[in-house]
């Protein structure tokens, strides 16, 4: 029978699982695997694992050919391999798909290392996925947007702030909701085409009285219309105020690495709008990112404390200017 995980901390088994799993996050995109170069080791592998897995998933959830009824099928056939994880008892082969170790390993780590706090956050996180399957199709009102923002966005990153081990001087619901949120609603903004050919509608009945316009899903040019009203730029000034109240809520923080990290955070969600290059369809990274990339050695372990240290020095410095940014092609 072949062997199962999660595997023992250290062992050539366990790097190899982490290793895996950041190894597809660099394929992804620099700002993707970036995140895991901040934390120190421990956060850095237990965040690999998760972020890997939610990526991976949804990655296979968001298929252009997957129909709403495939996607609720693989949500079911997913629960059985999550809810053991809550549980405590999740154990899967080795030969089982490499997201299933990826998520074993993590639970693992979470019980090992963070005593339950983030599993609260990972079934919202879990729950979101129902929700954003349900949502197609439909217009939903303000309330059901920022309900789904919440769990999904705000979640994201109050997962990332609790394995990271952040002191965020008692603000990290504060913290996660803002960049969550600006996060969220930036996605649905560039991805306001894509996401509509998939079925998902990015705009809220509100927003589209608030624009003057009233269409459903299904009229024709939905998208055009709904730009031509003014959509990106009614987004664009609930984005900017988000990221200037974590600018505000900065001073709180008594660690300079934090506060820098949280800055230039701050600094890549608002870039595209401050700029004036805010394209639907476009990624937006670091400017140098993929220099970083070839530079960072093919083995992820020494990649990380490479990446690492590399990291804490980029964020001696507390702000960046819009030269650091950059617009690539369309991916």
């Amino acid at each position: 029978m072949p062997t199962s995980s999660p595997y023992s901390y250290g062992t050539a088994s366990y790097v190899a699982t982490v290793d895996s799993a950041r190894h597809y996050l660099r394929n992804r995109d620099f700002l993707t695997y970036a995140s895991q170069l901040v934390p120190e080791p421990i956060g850095s592998e237990t965040w690999s694992l998760a972020w890997g897995y939610m990526r991976r998933f949804d990655d296979i959830l968001d298929a252009p050919n997957l129909s709403k009824k495939e996607a609720f099928n693989l949500l079911n056939l997913e629960r059985s391999v999550v809810e053991p994880g809550f549980a405590g008892d999740l154990e899967v082969p080795s030969n089982a798909p490499i997201r299933h170790r990826w998520l074993a390993q993590f639970f693992s780590n979470e019980r090992r290392y963070y005593s339950g706090k983030a599993l609260g956050v990972v079934k919202d996180l879990y729950e979101s996925a129902w929700g954003d399957i349900e949502r197609k199709g439909i217009v939903l009102s303000q309330k059901e947007m920022n309900d789904l923002l919440y769990k999904k966005a705000r979640c994201f990153f109050k997962l990332y702030f609790i394995l990271s081990d952040f002191d965020l001087g008692g603000h990290i619901d504060e913290f996660s909701y803002l960049l969550g949120m600006g996060l969220g609603m930036l996605d649905d903004m560039l991805d306001v085409a894509e996401d509509y050919k998939a079925g998902y509608v990015n705009i809220t009945r509100e927003e589209m009285e608030e624009l003057g316009v009233d269409l459903e899903p299904g009229d024709q040019d939905f998208v055009k219309q709904i730009i031509d009203a003014g959509y990106m730029t009614l987004k664009s000034k609930k984005i900017l105020s988000l990221m200037l109240k974590v600018r505000e809520l900065t001073r709180c923080i008594q660690v300079p690495l934090i506060s820098n990290f949280l800055l230039r955070l701050s600094e890549i969600f608002a870039a595209p709008i401050l700029e004036e290059r805010l394209v639907p369809g476009q990624r937006y990274f670091f400017k140098g990112g993929s220099l970083a990339n070839l530079i960072l050695p093919k083995n992820e372990s020494v990649a990380y404390k490479v990446g690492h240290r590399f990291i804490k020095f980029f964020l001696i410095y507390p702000q960046v200017t819009s030269s650091f940014f950059r617009k690539p092609s369309n991916i």
